[in-house]
């Protein structure tokens, strides 16, 4: 029988494929196996590597190509697109091959059709890691490290306030995948999580301009939410969690409500979100800052967390996430069954690992009014 390789890169010659691939090969000393279906770019990549990294064609609509190559991995890291097209054909074939899972963006639907099959996954003692990317992954996952580090600092937790800012130029596919998002969680899901519940916003709690520091400037956000962040906010139990979608500019704001409330395809709500994007685009290509307040020793306190990237570097972050916990897990780091990033593993050993691989995060505690 032939040995498997530790990981198996399904798109792996993709933008955020060939970064994981970069990343695993930095990080581990295992076998890498890149598949697509043009096993010329495979091997091309391929070969810029050591002979632990090799490649192998696979057609995920072909279910015996895709089983073939899922039996010689133990750990399968998908970044196959459009989600919304091949759904969780890859999971599946994941599951039957007794692998791990890894997955950047499955936009919920992965996880929703894998959860009937959670228990024999935790049986199987395999991990599926779903929204395993920047958005959502890094997004739900920081504000859980933010909590826990002000936790050591604070005697009391009483809110923690995320804002969210992405104008990167990711691929066509990508923004297709950002426009069926939009129109899924739609308009009306405005509101917050007091005390692990969802509160319902008002029409004018919804929206809040503020100064977000001399990086980002005076800038518009919204409350946002979605399942990722929907298991977040149940968790934190102790405090009031908002989470805001920062929009650059008014053309932003108009192309996210067209492509919320118009018939339109995919691909064309993708091209208007794509065009506004480059219009109006942030001074960097995206962020998270998070403010935690509470109180310590009868004072009020607050605690900024704070993480960014350039513009070019989208791919990287996109890749780095899911290669860091594909290694975890093969390490024994990541819980078994079905779960979304943020319930999947320990967030404080994440950043950490984040951070030996360069990912840029600050961190300022202050009494407050003087952060």
């Amino acid at each position: 029988m032939t040995q498997r390789s530790a990981f198996g890169v399904i798109g792996g010659y993709g933008a955020t494929g060939k970064n994981a691939v970069a990343e695993l090969w930095k990080s581990c000393s295992e076998g890498i196996l890149i598949g697509g279906r043009d096993l010329a770019k495979a091997g091309v990549l391929a070969a810029q590597f050591d002979s632990r990294v090799s490649a192998a064609r696979v057609d995920i609509l072909d279910a015996s190509s895709l089983d073939d190559f899922c039996r010689r991995c133990s750990i399968i890291l998908n970044f196959a697109s459009p989600v919304m097209v091949l759904r969780d054909r890859v999971a599946q074939a994941a599951f039957r091959a007794g692998c791990h899972y890894v997955d950047a963006a499955s936009l919920m639907i992965v996880k929703e059709a894998m959860l009937p099959y959670s228990q024999a996954i935790s049986d199987a003692g395999l991990s599926f890691v779903i929204s395993a990317g920047w958005f959502p992954g890094i997004s739900e996952i920081l504000p859980l490290y933010a909590h826990a580090l002000a936790k050591l600092r604070m005697d009391t937790v009483e809110s923690v306030t995320v804002y969210f800012g992405d104008t990167s130029a990711w691929s066509e596919n990508a923004m297709r995948e950002a426009a069926w998002l939009i129109r899924r969680l739609g308009q009306s899901r405005r509101g917050y999580y007091r005390n692990g519940e969802w509160v319902r916003a008002g029409v004018f709690e919804a929206g809040r301009k503020l100064d977000l520091g001399a990086l980002l400037g005076r800038r518009q956000c919204y409350l946002f939410s979605n399942p990722e962040l929907s298991e977040v906010g149940a968790r934190l139990t102790d405090c009031t969690l908002s989470f805001y979608g920062c929009l650059p500019g008014w053309r932003t704001a108009v192309a996210s409500t067209l492509v919320a409330l118009l018939p339109i395809s995919d691909k064309l709500g993708g091209r208007l979100l794509r065009n506004a994007f480059r219009k109006d685009p942030l001074p960097v290509g995206g962020f998270i800052t998070i403010f935690v307040e509470g109180l310590s020793q009868g004072r009020r306190q607050v605690l900024k967390v704070q993480i960014t990237f350039q513009d070019g570097r989208e791919y990287w972050v996109n890749g780095l996430v899911p290669a860091t916990v594909a290694r975890m897990i093969n390490e024994g780091r990541v819980q078994a069954g079905v779960h979304f990033l943020a319930s999947a593993i320990d967030p404080v050993a994440f950043v950490a690992e984040l951070r030996k691989a360069g990912i840029e995060l600050t961190e300022d505690f202050a009494p407050r009014g003087t952060e």
